[in-house]
């Protein structure tokens, strides 16, 4: 006879984990190319087809947000709305030769977007900082940190409790000011990655002490 059982649901961590699986089965190819520094680079449209129907057949809606500082991605389940993460990064409105104002704003819109993604679903993270296509100047990932940017890596320290010292000397400074628009994503990535754990381990320790249904008056 048939096994009829229905099989467990998958919680917001297993279906983006498995999300990421998926989206590394395929191949992917860089069709983006940046001529001033000679190197080719994820667009959006090389994964985000891909991403769309992974997410469809796991039950997962992304939502992207741009605002004056900050621009966020937020992946939430469908199956269970309250439950959802987010990833964010600052954004600075680059002002490029040639271009309007509303160009100049779509081009950081569409380099935050493809970064979130890329952080989200873990594609190439080091390419994604490299690659965005409003960046034209080849020393510009050489260049330190803005303000935008120390204030999200401060929070994120003091969110995650995570030790300054021993985080500056992970990245390679002596201060936060100092980190390179290059290494931005990548510290970005990691405490993302300790907050993502600690709010895992803060769930498990909820469901761990709660009452069994028939023990709960």
């Amino acid at each position: 006879m048939p096994d009829n059982k229905e099989q467990p649901k998958l919680n917001i961590q297993k279906k983006i984990s498995r999300a990421r699986v998926m989206l590394q089965e395929k191949e992917l190819k860089k069709t983006g190319y940046n001529k001033y520094s000679n190197y080719t680079y994820f667009e959006l449209g090389d994964f985000l087809p891909h991403i769309n129907k992974i997410c469809d057949e796991l039950g997962l809606y992304c939502e992207f947000q741009f605002a004056a500082n900050e621009a966020t991605l937020t992946i939430t389940d469908s199956d269970k709305i309250e439950d959802f993460k987010t990833w964010s990064t600052p954004v600075e409105i680059a002002v490029l030769k040639g271009c309007s104002a509303i160009q100049n704003i779509g081009g950081s819109q569409s380099f935050a977007r493809r970064y979130l993604y890329i952080m989200a679903f873990e594609i190439a993270e080091s390419d994604a900082v490299e690659g965005g296509e409003i960046d034209q100047d080849a020393e510009q990932g050489k260049q330190k940190i803005n303000k935008a940017s120390v204030f999200t890596i401060k929070s994120l320290l003091d969110e995650t409790n995570s030790n300054e010292k021993k985080f500056l000397e992970w990245a390679g400074v002596s201060k936060i000011e100092d980190i390179t628009n290059a290494a931005l994503g990548t510290c970005i990535t990691k405490l993302n990655r300790i907050k993502e754990n600690i709010e895992k381990e803060k769930k498990a320790t909820e469901k761990k002490n709660e009452l069994p249904k028939e023990l709960d008056l």
